[in-house]
């Protein structure tokens, strides 16, 4: 039992139990753990909840392997986007009851066990971004009073069923995405008004060591990167896990580049010749990020 886990996660298991004291509950988290990471997911502790992600590499996750994350109860984020999951696993849900954040993107779930979603008490963040909900699903989301972010793009929500919920809940962001077929009818008024964006710090850095070993999990948001220095800059996000560097943008001097990300993450900004020049770290609203123009 639990042999194939490091030592520091086998003594966290015994501190999720309640009064701290190892008990065969606490056999039984570690060995919730050691299943969740067979399947391909991460199980990371913080403070006294968990964070777990099957998004990466734990796609082949089913309805029932679900079971396994419930055992754990204190998850406050969980991803399990692009995963095998369907509307019958949502039931496993219920048991989450410190459930903040939850990935269900581009997943087979519709509209059938969503109450179990709805009912989560702590809820803010859902994203069902690419899956078979419709208004349906809208009607039950209205009932959880701590929800604030939510995103419906590409589903089968209606412009009438968001107004709906906006009614009820005038402070959740719901994100349904841009209807492209109504684009010419309204041009050249103004489409929206610009996003308000948050500020993310620049932090001058000369080496790849004194930026973020690895990016940590968060929320979706957007960021607009920015260069205002007067030579190309390259764009590298810093991965999970080993921390590997990804390209993904060479932007010219002025470019600007709307990226999607998640809070928390880390990106890096080197020169041409890959020399690290500064990084940022994502917050978890729609952010700025600009490379100032000291930067050499």
């Amino acid at each position: 039992m639990g042999r194939n886990l490091p030592a520091t996660l086998l003594w966290l298991a015994c501190l999720h139990v309640v009064g701290g004291a190892p008990s065969a509950w606490a056999d039984e988290v570690t060995e919730a753990i050691s299943a969740i990471r067979k399947l391909g997911g991460s199980v990371r502790s913080v403070g006294k909840e968990w964070e777990v992600d099957f998004h990466l590499r734990g796609r082949r996750l089913t309805d029932k392997d679900l079971a396994h994350v419930a055992i754990l109860k204190d998850v406050a984020w969980l991803n399990v986007s692009r995963t095998r999951i369907t509307s019958g696993g949502l039931v496993h849900l219920k048991r989450l009851e410190k459930l903040r954040w939850l990935h269900l993107e581009m997943t087979g779930i519709g509209d059938k066990g969503m109450e179990h979603v709805a009912g989560l008490p702590r809820l803010e963040y859902l994203n069902l971004y690419a899956t078979k909900v419709t208004d349906k699903s809208l009607e039950k989301l209205a009932s959880c009073k701590t929800l604030k972010r939510l995103f419906v793009w590409r589903t089968g929500v209606t412009d009438a069923g968001v107004a709906r919920l906006r009614k009820r809940r005038a402070g959740i962001r719901i994100v349904k995405g841009l209807d492209l077929s109504k684009l010419a009818s309204v041009f050249p008024t103004e489409v929206e008004k610009p996003k308000s964006r948050v500020p993310l710090k620049w932090v001058s850095v000369s080496s790849r060591d004194e930026a973020p070993l690895r990016s940590e999990n968060g929320i979706n948001c957007e960021i607009l990167f920015e260069n205002k220095s007067k030579r190309p800059v390259k764009l590298f996000w810093i991965s999970y896990g080993k921390g590997e560097l990804k390209f993904y943008a060479r932007l010219a001097p002025g470019a600007i580049r709307k990226q999607n990300s998640y809070s928390k993450n880390a990106w890096l900004v080197t020169d041409d010749d890959d020399q690290p020049l500064g990084y940022f770290v994502v917050k978890p609203d729609d952010s700025r990020a600009v490379i100032p123009g000291s930067a050499p």
